[in-house]
């Protein structure tokens, strides 16, 4: 009876044991989680707010840039006339406060609106006079570091271009910008504690802080993350400033066309307050835990029945936790699946209980989509004994992977090595799905409805406001009206492109009339309909086969091919032939489907731009020259694919590019394409 009284003491002793070492290895990871979300949170804040400074700076930028462009072509050398054109011009956009300034093509301060009449300063040293001057055959907007004007005395960032009259350097616009125009907007984002907003050329300099300090305006920057040669769009780093040393975590945004980077950077220390607060809350209540199980375990003594009510309370801890759980023995052989693990993956903890590592890897594998694939445990306990990665920063401990169920669910799975005989391992997993698709959301939503929607509005409201202060002439109201007719018909044309993506996406084919078309007969209605340019030949239609049908919308068809004829137009400015061709292919994965191949021979697109021609608002030119709203090509992926049909693209730079609208034909070897479809 003491022997075993004497047994059962050890065996309570071990269990004791056990439950304090789970209720404080969950308290460790509980408490390394929150660190990890608070600093991942801080990542996508400082990455968005970062966003959203530089696409607010990109429309400053645009917008003094089409300035210098207008009163450009309107200097004379008669500064006095000049003078109340630049009044004029400045008033339009006195959102954005400026200096103009013209350098004649010595140098010389030819016309400043702050400088005395005939005063003569030499700016013949400044970088951005050296530069037009030393590149006479470019017309690129230049901009410069932060220089103290000589006429102004205040601090600058001069914006410039060349003025060149017949053929010759004639000297340089300038408008200088305060680096206030830039930080000022950091008082608009949500800061708090230390945080700092930053802008840097890529040559290094600082070019605007907040909080300003004149001390660090054109102070170089280097080896920044954002400075590599291969550096991402957006990002994110962690460094300690080296004014004040404050350790922040930054987030940044490229906008290689300006060569400019915008820089949201937050103490760490601000970011983890809360998590500071919440660690001593965690550490008092698992303390808490802790006496409470002794507590526990010492009347498990009087009574066993304690024993399955405590059994009971950690069987329901892990089955309401939101993040699922996999434990190996010490073999790293599956020991234990928690239910959310079961509900999140589908897999059956008895089914998988007892399997080694390789073939847990196998089975959740082959639940998962090809391009985000688990990569197996090795990888993460290779990821997880990395010693060269930063050890605060658990990100590159992790994989994201893709399950290949309804909704096709995204699943963060980290791994938690342990020294101890029992337990080997943990892979955990955490639903990150929701997380990851409203990111998308915000940031598509950020940079499509302020890029695409300013522009245009700007105009109108420039226009309007000229139209309602100015006394204009009958021939200069009628261009005016005609600038605003043509602004709103693009936003119409966003917003009814829009309506009908959201039309199609929330249908899902269903409004589509679906019926058997003669297929050149659909080709030779869509060539009629389509209006060609003027002085542009009419599409030249080829037909490789003789009568042929699809199933189809021919509403929805048409709308397909009037985007992909109207953008082999639009992107072959210099002409050429825009061909139709009318294929079939009976072999291979487009057995039974028929071909509407449309050929240019335009400007063409590289192999990145190839990726991106059906993201929604992406537009392979960039200059703004060729009219568009980027959202044509994700109409007809839309169409055809609610059609059951593909899309193919071809094109190399320069040499044109070819799209071919495959579609089930509505014939006998079009079967399998009905069935697709």
């Amino acid at each position: 009876m003491k022997r075993s009284s004497s047994r059962l003491r050890q065996q309570l002793s071990l269990l004791l044991a056990l439950s304090m070492g789970l209720i404080w290895a969950g308290t460790i990871y509980e408490l390394k989680r929150s660190h990890d979300a608070y600093m991942r949170e801080a990542e996508v804040r400082t990455a968005v707010q970062a966003q959203v400074f530089a696409e607010y700076s990109r429309s400053t930028l645009k917008r003094v840039n089409e300035f210098i462009l207008d009163v450009r072509s309107r200097w004379d050398g008669d500064g006095k006339n000049f003078s109340a054109l630049v009044q004029q011009k400045q008033e339009n956009i006195d959102d954005i406060s400026f200096q103009v300034a013209v350098i004649d093509a010595d140098g010389m301060l030819a016309f400043s609106n702050l400088a005395k009449p005939n005063e003569r300063t030499d700016l013949s040293a400044r970088e951005h006079f050296r530069v037009h001057k030393e590149s006479p055959g470019s017309d690129q907007l230049f901009i410069s570091r932060p220089v103290k004007g000589k006429v102004s005395g205040k601090w600058s960032i001069q914006l410039t271009r060349p003025v060149v009259h017949a053929g010759k350097f004639a000297g340089v616009v300038v408008v200088s910008l305060s680096p206030e125009q830039f930080a000022g907007f950091a008082t608009k984002l949500d800061g708090k504690g230390r945080s700092a907003t930053t802008v840097v050329r890529d040559s290094g300099e600082i070019m605007a802080r907040y909080p300003a300090s004149e001390a660090n305006l054109g102070r170089l920057v280097k080896d920044r993350p954002y400075q590599a040669a291969e550096a991402p769009v957006s990002g994110n780093y962690r460094h300690a400033g080296t004014v004040d040393k404050v350790d922040r975590i930054h987030g940044y945004y490229r906008l290689p066309e300006y060569q400019l980077t915008f820089i949201r950077g937050e103490a760490v220390e601000d970011v983890l307050a809360p998590y500071v607060a919440q660690r001593t809350i965690l550490l008092l209540a698992a303390s808490g835990v802790s006496l409470l199980a002794v507590v526990l375990i010492l009347m498990l003594f009087r009574s066993l029945r304690a024993l399955d009510e405590a059994r009971v309370q950690l069987d329901a801890i892990f089955a309401l936790s939101p993040d699922g759980f996999v434990s190996f023995d010490a073999d790293r052989r599956v020991k234990y699946a928690s239910p959310t693990f079961q509900r999140l993956t589908g897999l059956d903890s008895n089914e998988i209980a007892g399997l080694d590592e390789e073939t847990f890897a196998q089975r959740l594998g082959e639940l998962c989509v090809g391009h985000a694939r688990f990569q197996g445990m090795q990888a993460l306990r290779s990821a997880h004994g990395n010693k060269t990665s930063n050890p605060d920063d658990d990100a590159g401990k992790r994989q994201l992977i893709e399950l290949a169920i309804a909704g096709k669910r995204v699943l963060e799975v980290g791994v938690r090595l342990s020294s101890g005989g029992a337990v080997s391992q943990i892979l955990y997993l955490r639903d990150v799905t929701h997380e990851i698709e409203v990111e998308r959301i915000k940031s598509e939503f950020l940079s499509t409805a302020a890029h695409e929607l300013r522009t245009p509005m700007a105009s109108i409201y420039g226009y309007s406001e000229l139209m309602l202060t100015l006394d204009l002439s009958a021939d200069d109201r009628h261009e005016f009206v005609g600038i605003i007719h043509r602004q709103a018909g693009l936003i119409v044309t966003i917003i009814n492109e829009l309506l009908d993506l959201s039309r199609i996406e929330a249908r899902r084919g269903k409004d589509f009339n679906f019926r058997r078309i003669d297929a050149q007969a659909l080709l030779h209605d869509a060539i009629a309909d389509f209006k060609s340019p003027a002085g542009r030949q009419a599409p030249v239609l080829s037909v490789q086969t003789g009568r042929q049908c699809l199933r189809g919308d021919a509403g929805k068809l048409t709308q397909a091919l009037a985007n992909v004829l109207s953008n082999a137009y639009k992107y072959s400015p210099d002409g050429g032939a825009v061909e139709i061709e009318l294929l079939e292919e009976t072999q291979g994965e487009l057995a039974g489907m028929l071909g509407l191949r449309i050929r240019d021979q335009g400007i063409g697109m590289t192999p990145a731009q190839l990726d991106r021609v059906f993201d929604r608002f992406y537009r392979a030119d960039t200059s703004g020259k060729i009219p568009g709203t980027g959202l044509g090509m994700s109409i007809v992926k839309e169409i055809v694919e609610l059609h059951g049909g593909k899309v193919v693209l071809s094109s190399q730079p320069g040499e044109g590019s070819t799209v071919t609208l495959w579609i089930p034909a509505e014939n006998d070897a079009g079967e399998a394409g009905r069935a697709r479809a």
